[in-house]
């Protein structure tokens, strides 16, 4: 299966340097990405309104600890609020940053909602990030794959999403067991 993507940032520079063609994420080859922009499979934007008719939405922010030692969530926010302003139809919202237990059930699906006035009815899903810095024998297609929705139409939504690039999928009971494993993960 083929996907298109769009990847957003509000970073000019990191935009225009990926569509370059240039990949600053471990794992995704500057080539591959060549390959994919030239197949116009791929590319990157600082308009939040081109991810308006998106199927899939993946959130994977960074979420830095304060100096208290508790996430900072401030771009999970951010990233909400975009989509709840721009995207116009329902999809599927994973999030694959790091956080704590109950994050996408008690922030990520209400500010979506507040944002875009509770009028769409997206999925919630996580599917937790997971990497092995510096290992190339470990990447995104073998390296297994946690994830749980928040409704079971939301579980198996996100199964066949990773399932069109992933291995091996692991559906765990709840959204918080895979928030919480990527936390004992880090």
């Amino acid at each position: 299966e083929h996907h298109e993507v769009i990847g957003f940032d509000k970073n000019q520079g990191v935009v225009e340097a990926l569509n370059d063609g240039k990949s600053h994420i471990e794992g995704v080859e500057s080539s591959d990405l060549s390959k994919w922009i030239a197949a116009g499979r791929y590319r990157a934007t600082t308009d939040p309104r081109d991810i308006s008719g998106s199927n899939v939405v993946v959130i994977a922010v960074p979420t830095p600890l304060t100096k208290n030692r508790k996430p900072d969530l401030s771009f999970v926010e951010a990233a909400c609020r975009t989509i709840g302003e721009n995207l116009n139809s329902p999809a599927l919202i994973i999030n694959e940053s790091t956080s704590f237990p109950g994050t996408v059930r008690n922030l990520i699906k209400p500010e979506i909602e507040k944002y875009s006035g509770g009028k769409i009815a997206h999925m919630y899903a996580v599917s937790p990030e997971r990497v092995d810095p510096g290992r190339t024998d470990w990447n995104q297609k073998n390296t297994p794959r946690l994830y749980a929705g928040l409704t079971p139409d939301a579980s198996k939504a996100v199964r066949d999403f990773y399932a069109s690039f992933c291995d091996t999928l692991i559906e765990v009971s709840s959204p918080e067991v895979a928030e919480s494993a990527k936390l004992f993960e880090n």
